[in-house]
């Protein structure tokens, strides 16, 4: 890991903004494919209506988002340059501790930035740009409004001033943000009941969780855990009844797939 610290450090601007932008087109590419596959591979677990045809004005967003995101990875890079954000090459136990900790610090301000986001002014402002798409799909994980891509870009490098991160940790927090997000707008629930009703998925959210949010933007607010929204009660009440349902959408969903539409 220190080798891999080194020669990122030896890169120039150049080299970094085009691997910034080639890495993102990879995530969104990495998402639509794989997120194409897992609808597919669990249509029968429909948990959201059927998204219609991708509008030009999505695609414009995407291909922002994409922009943007590159952007706050090479302010990210610049920062740790200038000495700014600290990463060392710690491997094991710590490099897990970092990820864990890194992921509950988001977790915390997302849902508060989130909640905050849902004022009426701030909604209408930004926020609604991304509750347009009722019927999620995988790309909607990256159709956001300006604004929010450079919010929560910002909150992930302040957080990255904060203390020393293990590099490791850093690039499995990418992972973890690709695989929630991913997961949360399938539109589908691919993981079957007996998983779905382990002791682990009160506390973890399920992509039913993020799912049920867009059904009803009052409920679900959290994204990579239900704790913030189980403390101030902003978890769906139907929602732990149909994580234990055989067929989720039988348990619930159906009332909030009508008021959907």
């Amino acid at each position: 890991m220190d080798d891999l610290l080194g020669w990122a450090g030896r890169l120039g601007a150049g080299e970094v903004v085009g691997g910034a932008l080639l890495f993102n087109v990879g995530l969104l590419v990495t998402t639509v494919l794989g997120g194409g596959l897992l609808v597919r591979r669990f249509g029968d677990r429909r948990v959201a209506p059927p998204p219609g045809p991708v509008t030009v004005g999505e695609a414009v967003l995407v291909a922002v988002a994409v922009l943007l995101n590159s952007g706050v990875g090479v302010a990210g890079w610049a920062l740790w340059k200038a000495g700014w954000i600290r990463l060392s090459g710690a491997l094991g136990l710590r490099a897990v501790l970092d990820l864990l900790l890194l992921t509950l610090v988001m977790d915390a301000l997302m849902y508060s930035g989130h909640r905050v986001a849902h004022r009426r002014r701030l909604y209408r402002l930004a926020h609604a740009t991304h509750h347009r798409q009722v019927e999620p799909r995988p790309a909607t994980l990256f159709v956001l409004h300006p604004l929010e891509v450079l919010g929560f870009g910002g909150a992930w490098l302040a957080v990255l001033l904060v203390r020393e991160v293990s590099a490791a940790a850093l690039g499995g927090y990418v992972l973890v943000n690709l695989v929630f997000g991913l997961l949360g707008h399938l539109g589908v629930e691919p993981l079957p009941a007996r998983a779905r009703r382990l002791g682990v998925f009160r506390w973890v959210a399920l992509p039913m969780f993020h799912v049920g949010h867009h059904l009803d933007p009052s409920v679900n607010l959290g994204f990579y855990t239900t704790v913030w929204d189980r403390l101030f009660g902003t978890v769906d009440p139907a929602y732990d009844r149909m994580r234990h349902a055989d067929h989720p959408a039988a348990a619930g969903v159906p009332d909030a797939l009508q008021s959907a539409g």
